[in-house]
C-alpha cells in the first residue's frame, strides 16, 4: 500500500484522536477533528493544523525560570503531499511546524507569562544559503518571540538538522520531550500501546525512512541528499 494512502491516514487519525482520550492526555484538540472531517473532501493527504495545547501542570526539568509549573505546549503543523509521488523525490511541496510554549507559575497563578518557541522548516532552494541550511530543520525561536523584550536575543542560527514531522510525529515528539514519564503514568502506557505504535511506525516510514536513507552510500534520492540533509559533513 502507498504510504501516503489517505485513507489509511484518515483512519490513523481517527485512532490517534480516540487514543488521545483513552489515556486522559490533558490539552486541547478540537482541531484534530476539524483535519479529520477536511480530509474527507481531500484528493491527497494536505492539512493545516493550527493550535492543538497540551496541558503540562508540573515542573520541566532544565527549565528558567526554575519557579515554572504549568505549560501550555501549541503545536502547529502544515503538510501538503505532491500530486505525483515520486520514491526519489520528496513528496512535500509545503511544510511547517511550530511549538510554541507558555509557561506561569501555576494553572491558577497565570498573570505572568513566560514564552518559548521552536519551528521545523523546509528550506526552499531557491538562493545559495549564506548560512550552512538543511532542507529540513528546526530553529529556536521565531517570529513568536522576536517583539516579546528588548534584552532578548533571538538567532536564526544554528538551524540543527531534524526530519520532518506530521501530526502523529509531533505529538509524539512532545509527548516524549515534555511529559516526564515517572510523573504521568499515560507516557509509557501509550508508548506500549500497540495500535499507537503501529501508528508512529506508519508515519516513520512515509517520512523518515527516505529521509534517513541519504546516510547510505548507495542512495540515489534525488532531495534526501547528505549535502542537503545535513550540509555540515564533508564528504
Amino acid at each position: 500500500m502507498n504510504s501516503w494512502d489517505l485513507r489509511a491516514f484518515r483512519n490513523d487519525l481517527s485512532i490517534f484522536i480516540k487514543k488521545i482520550g483513552d489515556y486522559n492526555i490533558e490539552g486541547e484538540f478540537s482541531s484534530l477533528n476539524t483535519i479529520l472531517e477536511n480530509l474527507e473532501n481531500k484528493a491527497l493527504v494536505s492539512y493545516k493544523l493550527e493550535s492543538i495545547c497540551f496541558y503540562v501542570n508540573s515542573p520541566i526539568a532544565g527549565t528558567f525560570p526554575d519557579n515554572l509549573h504549568f505549560f501550555q505546549i501549541y503545536l502547529d503543523n502544515m503538510l501538503m503531499v505532491k500530486d505525483e509521488l515520486d520514491l526519489n523525490t520528496d513528496p512535500l511541496y509545503a511544510y511547517y511546524l511550530n511549538i510554541y510554549i507558555q509557561a506561569y507559575k501555576s494553572q491558577a497563578d497565570n498573570k505572568k507569562v513566560h514564552f518559548s518557541s521552536w519551528h521545523l522548516d523546509k528550506h526552499k532552494n531557491e538562493n545559495v544559503p549564506k548560512y550552512t541550511h538543511p532542507t529540513y530543520h528546526f530553529q529556536f525561536g521565531g517570529k513568536k518571540m522576536e517583539l516579546l523584550d528588548d534584552q532578548l536575543a533571538i538567532l536564526a542560527s544554528p538551524r540543527i538538522p531534524h526530519p520532518p514531522m506530521d501530526i502523529f510525529l509531533g505529538v509524539h515528539f512532545i509527548i516524549s520531550n515534555f511529559f516526564n514519564n515517572r510523573q504521568y503514568g499515560f507516557v509509557n502506557e501509550l508508548l506500549a500501546d500497540y495500535d499507537y505504535q503501529q501508528i508512529i511506525k506508519r508515519a516513520q516510514n512515509r517520512l523518515w525512512k527516505p529521509y534517513f536513507k541519504a546516510f547510505d552510500s548507495s542512495n540515489i534520492h534525488n532531495d534526501f541528499t547528505m549535502n542537503n540533509i545535513f550540509p555540515l559533513y564533508l564528504s
